[in-house]
């Protein structure tokens, strides 16, 4: 299953991990197809480390996930922070989840376990270079140290098939089982 985030650089072509991050990847679908990451900016960007987007405040310290509040982190030994590309969803602690989302710029396996991965870049990786290079803000202040001097936006999420929805599983709770829709 893949997606295309269009962004104001071009476009960066993902896989999402369903089979293996399944409510993380329900989290990220759902919003997306909302509208909840359109117009939103990469407010985070360390060269040789991530890029990170996702948040509507653009602050870094906004958004909900799609049960409005947080959800628990999915850990799967088949998916890990081993390449340039990795997909992962933000937090701020174990099993703090919510929208905000970043992509690696390289391995980082001290990743492993504490961010959920759940997908991978299969094409763009262009626009990734590009990202990368970016300059920041900088200075002392937290809030900007990392903060692009012309952020990045994402245009819009292109959803090219969703493998949860075709078989019309949802996840209501943010904890439960995932159910059949009738």
């Amino acid at each position: 299953m893949s997606v295309t985030l269009h962004t104001s650089l071009g476009d960066i072509k993902v896989e999402i991990f369903c089979d293996t991050a399944p409510r993380t990847s329900f989290n990220f679908l759902a919003l997306a197809a909302s509208g909840n990451y359109d117009g939103t900016i990469f407010h985070r960007n360390m060269k040789g480390f991530m890029i990170q987007g996702g948040d509507p405040t653009g602050t870094g310290k906004g958004g909900e996930s799609i049960w409005s509040g947080e959800f628990d982190d999915e850990f799967h030994p088949d998916n890990i922070h081993d390449r340039r590309g990795i997909l992962s969803m933000a937090n701020k602690g174990p099993n703090t989840q919510r929208c905000q989302f970043f992509i690696t710029y390289e391995r980082q396996p001290h990743l492993n376990n504490v961010y959920t991965v759940f997908g991978k870049v299969l094409d763009g990786w262009d626009v990734l270079d590009q990202m990368e290079k970016l300059p920041a803000v900088g200075g002392t202040k937290k809030s900007l140290v990392n903060k692009p001097i012309k952020p990045p936006i994402i245009e819009k999420i292109l959803i090219h098939s969703n493998p949860l929805a075709d078989d019309d599983l949802v996840y209501p709770t943010k904890n439960g089982a995932p159910e059949r829709v009738q």
